[in-house]
């Protein structure tokens, strides 16, 4: 082999041991990544799951309230004073605004 084809060679080889390097390493980045992310979901999952849990006896107790006033609103509200009370009639001479 001529000494230029022996560098050219060495030159090609060296590239490629560097990309698989860079290669191989980045892939070990992903996976920390990947790894890392998959804690901080379990952890977003387990935050959120504690805090619903906290919250639960809450939105019982305004939904029960919230029930509760419904009720008491529809039981004040008495359709028949509404016809015991006499209808106001108004006239066409009532509205004349020249009297």
């Amino acid at each position: 082999m001529k000494a230029s084809t022996k560098v050219l060679a060495g030159f090609l080889f060296a590239m490629g041991a560097s990309a698989a390097y860079k290669l191989s390493k980045s892939e070990q980045d992903q996976e920390n990544l990947k790894a890392k992310l998959n804690d901080v979901q379990s952890q977003l999952a387990d935050m959120v799951d504690k805090a619903s849990t906290a919250v639960q006896p809450y939105i019982e107790q305004a939904k029960a309230s919230y029930v509760s006033s419904k009720e008491a609103l529809s039981d004040s509200v008495v359709p028949s004073e509404d016809d015991n009370q006499e209808d106001i009639e108004l006239e066409e001479t009532d509205l004349d605004l020249n009297k």
